[in-house]
Formats: C-alpha cells, structure tokens, sequence
C-alpha cells in the first residue's frame, strides 16, 4: 500500500464517527460553480458570507483555505475530458461544475466538493520551486480529518473535509 492510500484510508477511519455532520447537520448550504478560473475565488466568497451568517467566524481561516485548495483541485483535475468541437463543449458545459456543501453542527464544520472526475485526489511532494502541488498537503495540515470517494451514482467524486472548533480550557 502506498502512502497516498494510507493517508486517505486514515482519515476515512477518523472521518466515520463525523459523517453525521453532512447528513443532519444543524446548518447546511450549497452553492453550484462552473468549473473554470472564477470557482476557488467565488467558492471563498460564499464559505466567508455563510460561516460568518453561522456565526462561526473562528472557523474562517481555516475553511476558507480548504475551500480553496478544493476549489482548485475540482476546477484543474475534476472536469471531464473533452476532445469534441466548440459547439460540442458549449453543450457539456453544464456537466463542468463543481458544488460545494457547507454543512455546521455542534462546533464542527463540514467541507464537501463534488466534482466531474472520478479520479481520486493524489497528494503529491512538490518541489521546493514549484508553484502548485501543495494543496492536499495543505488540507492535510489544517482539517482535523478529509477523504474522498465516488458519488454514489459513479458520475465524479466528493472530496469531504471536517474542520472542529479548538477545545476551550477554562481557567479558575
């Protein structure tokens, strides 16, 4: 088993006591993008209006950066492949898309991109003078847990990330 597969296999462990949070959660908002240069840009938008409209704004930094990285990935490698004509791409246009699902219940914060490409997310050693390749390393670093698996009618992938509210300590 490689690493990659580890990595995703472990936070699948970790994310299974989460999945409440997308299924019944507290608050829940999705947003529908076309998969092209403008989605991580408008996808952080919307992730800033709606944590701050759930009142969890210490939360942004970090959802917002994931949302990012996200973004980014579905709009770069989530698309179908295309070798068609331009009215043919005009055409499938629609199938190009991404939705993001915000999802709040009890202090956590659940991340869902969906995207037109089956393929899994591959986290990758970029080199130092890279200008990409660090966005699922990322992710890795600032979610308390992420995965990602097939939607369930076979069409794209989801990729889910949780972010948890700090454990407060009170002192006497």
């Amino acid at each position: 088993m490689n690493l990659d597969r580890e990595l995703l296999l472990l936070d699948s462990r970790r994310i299974d006591g989460l999945g409440s949070i997308l299924d019944a959660p507290q608050h829940q908002k999705s947003l529908t993008l076309a998969a092209d240069d403008t989605a991580p840009g408008t996808a952080r938008c919307f992730t800033r209006d709606v944590l701050t409209a759930w009142g969890a704004e210490d939360l942004l930094d970090h959802v917002v950066l994931i949302v990012s990285e996200l973004a980014t990935n579905a709009e770069r490698h989530g698309r179908l492949a295309h070798h068609d004509g331009v009215e043919e791409a005009k055409r499938r246009q629609h199938q190009d898309e991404i939705t993001l699902t915000l999802a709040l219940q009890a202090g956590v914060v659940g991340i869902e991109v969906e995207d037109n490409s089956p393929e899994p997310p591959v986290p990758r050693i970029a080199s130092p003078y890279a200008t990409g390749g660090r966005g699922l390393l990322l992710v890795s670093a600032v979610a308390d847990a992420w995965t990602a698996c097939p939607k369930q009618d076979g069409s794209g992938k989801r990729v889910i990330a949780f972010v948890k509210r700090p454990e407060t300590s009170l002192t006497p």
